[in-house]
């Protein structure tokens, strides 16, 4: 063998190098060192390029809460897209776009029929596997690094944020839905803790509303003023999202002072309502009631007594709605509010005694 050839050989000996005059002997091991670095750069050089980034190729999932409900498969050559579409069968969406509902758990996956890039967007049409005259119109908007838009063409509402899965990870639809519940986005999204406190503040003094004072009556509604200033905060920054946290702000403004407080009062009961929260029927029922006393018209339900002696619920239309359908909203029947007016009654008598 020719060792004056082999780089391995030639890094083991003694070798004079000049440097500014003087005569510096690299070391064996110095020049093991600057060989072996030689030898991996070239090694460096001789690997395959990696392929480039993809805008849109890769698996995007469109969530509802942590459940999967889209499953966007994409496979990207070039400006050739290809790819699925896998979803619930059948589902309904609200006119926001936000309400999830009547979701069936069996799933179908549309084949991408066609497909255009234009610039961060690909717009493409997929078609029903049974029915292939039965097509959907999407754009994927890319909005940050594994992040995009994904909105169903020619519809009216806001496009669905989805989300990329990292390289090598799977997703696949949840099946577990329940048809008879509507679903969102922020189905996950936790009770606001401040919500929570301004709700107790409100709910303590009226344990006993029967022995509230004209006095004590003034300083809770200043503070119910105060409560309603720090919940319209919490709405105008966007902090409320559970069912409960509307529910507590509908109580908050139904102990308002104007009409239009217990109107918006009646509009978080609804959304409450909307979220899942059948318990917040009541109180939806009963801003309505107070709301329809604050503008002259009689209430319809009866869940308004006034604070008098005889806890009247005049002005009252006792013949709009049945018992019926106020057992269905969680109100108590007529015979009930009878009942619950002489409860009223003995305990503005019994608060009258103590004062």
């Amino acid at each position: 063998m020719d060792r004056t050839r082999c780089p391995f050989y030639a890094c083991t000996q003694y070798e004079p190098i000049q440097s500014a005059g003087r005569c510096v002997v690299l070391l064996p091991i110095m020049r093991r060192l600057v060989c072996f670095l030689s030898i991996l750069l070239l090694a460096s050089a001789c690997k395959p390029a990696m392929p480039a980034p993809q805008k849109f190729g890769g698996t995007w999932t469109f969530l509802l809460g942590d459940r999967t409900f889209f499953v966007l498969t994409l496979t990207e050559n070039g400006d050739k897209v290809a790819g699925t579409l896998a979803h619930p069968s059948h589902f309904t969406v609200d006119a926001s776009g936000k309400r999830f509902s009547q979701i069936t758990s069996d799933e179908v996956t549309e084949v991408i029929a066609s497909a255009t890039i234009s610039g961060d967007h690909l717009r493409f049409t997929t078609a029903n596997p049974k029915d292939k005259s039965d097509t959907s119109d999407y754009d994927l908007a890319i909005t940050g690094r594994d992040q995009a838009f994904l909105k169903m063409t020619g519809v009216p509402f806001d496009p669905w944020p989805v989300t990329r899965v990292p390289s090598g990870s799977t997703a696949t639809v949840f099946k577990g839905w329940d048809a008879q519940r509507s679903y969102r986005r922020d189905d996950t999204a936790v009770s606001n803790l401040d919500m929570q406190k301004i709700f107790e503040a409100d709910q303590k003094p009226r344990q006993k509303p029967a022995e509230l004072t004209p006095e004590k009556w003034t300083v809770v509604n200043r503070e119910d003023a105060e409560r309603r200033t720090q919940t319209a905060k919490l709405l105008a920054d966007g902090q409320l999202h559970t069912a409960e946290d509307f529910n507590r702000a509908a109580f908050i403004f139904q102990h308002g002072s104007t009409s239009d407080d217990y109107l918006l009062a009646h509009t978080l009961a609804m959304i409450a309502a909307a979220k899942g929260d059948e318990g917040s029927l009541w109180i939806g029922t009963a801003t309505l009631d107070r709301y329809l006393q604050a503008v002259g018209k009689p209430q319809i339900y009866g869940t308004q007594f006034k604070g008098t002696k005889d806890a009247t619920q005049e002005p009252f239309n006792r013949n709009l709605i049945s018992d019926s359908l106020r057992h269905e909203l969680g109100v108590p029947s007529l015979a009930g509010q009878l009942d619950q007016q002489k409860q009223w009654v003995e305990q503005y008598k019994a608060a009258a005694v103590k004062h």
